[in-house]
């Protein structure tokens, strides 16, 4: 039986529509940079076109190609979006001595956190979610974990590890879908911190977003529950008891970006027990930094130097 194409065909965007949308693409990105394509797409929908069903991600494809132009051809700066699926191992290399010690006086920080009574540290389900956190991550000096799903066991065997490495209680902040699946990888990370540290990890396991509160509030876009999901009958239960529909869901990239980064910042100052002891530490950083940059203007001036200077005879 031979099969035809399909006779509805939806009308293509004229030139006018095309840059109306690049132009609602470029505010959206500009005010939630840095971000993910899917956090532009669900920041869209309502407003710019429906939600993706099924299957379907025709308009979420639209976003991604669109999105990928305009960098190409310098309508957005690239920095805007972030990918944290990818990335490159390799050691640090340097042209030269000096080059060396203007890297280290740029990127010199103080382990801020060596002055308080606990440990901090954040993990989010997807790499997606890391893009957007890294900047509140590397303000405050913590570490930020992707689970990509559920994660591994020797990947949290080794986060457990080097916790008990150094004997303070932890703080684990979490960022996660409030679906089957997103449900379980907080469970999963939590049962296997506690079992991997035998009993030796105090640890405090918080749950950032999206939280019960999130869903309820009604504010955030929900989706349908894939209730053949392995996990669906524990999730189902976690709803009933929160006073939640368990047939909807809701993503993380629901929230907006600049919100879910404040949040996070919250949680983490209101980790600092000791004010005056990281005050303290943080001048002390500042004046180390600044010793670097004049040890780094001190080494290339001499080098400038020896470089002027006439080989003897």
């Amino acid at each position: 039986m031979g099969y035809s194409a399909s006779p509805i065909k939806r009308p293509r965007r004229t030139k006018a529509q095309i840059e109306e949308l690049r132009s609602a693409l470029y505010a959206i990105a500009e005010s939630a940079r840095p971000c993910s394509a899917r956090h532009i797409y669900y920041l869209g929908i309502g407003r710019l076109w429906e939600k993706d069903v099924g299957r379907s991600r025709r308009n979420y494809s639209v976003v991604v190609r669109e999105l990928g132009f305009m960098r190409e051809h310098d309508l957005m700066p690239w920095d805007w979006l972030v990918d944290g699926t990818r990335s490159v191992r390799l050691d640090d290399q340097y042209a030269s001595v000096e080059d060396a010690l203007a890297h280290t006086a740029q990127s010199y920080r103080r382990n801020l956190w060596a002055s308080q009574r606990r440990r901090v540290e954040v993990w989010c389900e997807s790499d997606s979610a890391a893009g957007v956190l890294v900047p509140v991550t590397t303000a405050w000096g913590v570490g930020l974990y992707s689970c990509r799903g559920q994660s591994s066991k020797t990947y949290v065997r080794e986060a457990v590890v080097e916790s008990l490495r150094q004997p303070k209680p932890l703080t684990t902040c979490f960022v996660g879908d409030w679906d089957p699946s997103g449900r379980s990888v907080p469970r999963s990370v939590l049962e296997r911190m506690e079992r991997y540290g035998a009993g030796q990890l105090d640890l405090d396991f918080q749950q950032i977003a999206v939280t019960a509160e999130d869903v309820r509030s009604g504010r955030l876009l929900t989706h349908y529950v894939n209730t053949a999901d392995v996990n669906y009958k524990r999730y189902q239960q976690e709803c009933l008891d929160e006073g939640i529909d368990p047939n909807s869901a809701v993503e993380v990239e629901a929230l907006d970006p600049g919100l879910l980064r404040s949040r996070l910042s919250d949680a983490i100052e209101a980790l600092v027990d000791d004010v005056a002891a990281w005050s303290h530490l943080a001048r002390a950083e500042r004046a180390e930094r600044e010793l670097l940059d004049s040890l780094h203007a001190r080494v290339s001036e001499a080098l400038r130097r020896d470089a002027e200077e006439p080989p003897a005879p």
